[in-house]
């Protein structure tokens, strides 16, 4: 009985040339961070509950707090191929085309998709992050940028 591959183990499966689909599991790859993140979304709760807010605000002020940090503990699942890069994490899928992406930039957990030629102050908030097993970073990272140039990059 074979057990599904999870983390830096996952076989990254290949369709049409040029497409990929990898899942990326922060508990195995980085479990130091994910552990503190979790902790850290543990206490901005601890303080929304401690604020008094009525129950329907502090649900809202906890899933804004928690927001920014569930990606370095919740599971990703991420997929290349020639219409374009999608990852889906906690609240579903995000998806970018190849004509949305001016820039790629590789990064200690992957790689970055950009709308813009050069870093901008925007980055933040447009960008989508693929994180890449660290065993298959070099490998996927390539084929990301060689399916971008190969489709108008």
């Amino acid at each position: 009985m074979m057990a599904t591959p999870r983390g830096a183990l996952a076989d990254v499966t290949a369709g049409a040339p040029g497409a990929a689909a990898w899942r990326f599991d922060p508990w195995t790859e980085r479990p130091w961070a994910a552990s503190l993140a979790v902790l850290a979304v543990l206490a901005m709760w601890l303080v929304i509950a401690r604020g008094g807010f009525p129950w329907l605000v502090a649900v809202a002020l906890g899933a804004a707090a928690a927001s920014p940090l569930w990606a370095a503990f919740s599971r990703a699942d991420c997929r290349v191929d020639a219409a374009g890069a999608a990852r889906r994490g906690v609240l579903g899928w995000v998806r970018r085309s190849w004509a949305e992406v001016r820039r790629i930039d590789e990064v200690p957990a992957g790689v970055v998709l950009s709308p813009h030629r050069q870093r901008h102050w925007w980055d933040a908030g447009r960008v989508l992050v693929l994180p890449m097993p660290r065993s298959r970073r070099a490998e996927l990272a390539a084929l990301v940028r060689a399916t971008w140039q190969a489709h108008g990059g």
